[in-house]
């Protein structure tokens, strides 16, 4: 039998331009594109170095976090001492220990700005908080 609809099923497959995430690093990348540009994993060959990161690459941690990057720096740096950015994305435990400790005597609350900067901080599911929207 054929397809009712082959012009919908061929401009879902072949939309250029289309953004995915990589599997390995959570990188953003076109739909075309064989190998992505952070962590080099290969799409036509995925189990290859699938899970781990490669020298230079970020950490492997699936798709990123939905938490807004920048929501998150603004909170570490106006109310870190206050675990408020760790209330935000879902880690409440530290937040707490951040609240009663104030930030860890400051030392978490500087760590921690700099995890978010960089795009290292992560969420309560382990997902890197990375868009700045």
């Amino acid at each position: 039998m054929e397809d009712s609809n082959p012009v919908a099923m061929s401009s879902v497959e072949e939309t250029p331009g289309r953004k995915v995430f990589c599997p390995d690093c959570g990188a953003s990348m076109a739909a075309e594109d064989r190998f992505c540009g952070s962590c080099r994993w290969d799409a036509e060959n995925p189990e290859r170095d699938a899970g781990r990161s490669l020298p230079g690459s970020p950490r492997s941690l699936g798709p990123p976090s939905d938490k807004s990057r920048m929501t998150a720096l603004l909170l570490c740096v106006f109310a870190g001492f206050l675990g408020l950015h760790r209330f935000y994305v879902g880690r409440t435990g530290s937040g707490v220990l951040w609240f009663v400790t104030f930030g860890l005597f400051s030392v978490g609350w500087i760590y921690d700005l700099v995890m978010v900067a960089t795009g290292e901080f992560v969420d309560d599911q382990g997902k890197r908080v990375l868009y700045w929207e």
